[in-house]
């Protein structure tokens, strides 16, 4: 990542909030760069979701929003 690169960290939990992944990074892009989207897959299976997540510039920033598609396995 550059510099000018801002980033966001995310981890999970499955079950609640007592035990979590590691920690992820993601580019939320460079400065200007307004219309980046993050996109995180293959998650896995879990029934008491809880999300983590830390941006790293201090400026103001919002959670536009959130959507989770869930597809039935079998097992």
């Amino acid at each position: 990542m550059a510099d000018t690169d801002h980033w966001v960290d995310i981890s999970y939990s499955k079950d609640g909030g007592r035990n979590w992944s590691s920690v992820r990074r993601y580019s939320l892009g460079k400065i200007g760069e307004y219309r980046k989207r993050i996109r995180i897959l293959r998650l896995g299976r879990g029934r008491q979701w809880v999300f983590r997540i830390t941006v790293s510039s201090p400026r103001k920033r919002d959670l536009l929003g959130a959507v989770v598609t869930v597809e039935r396995t079998d097992g």
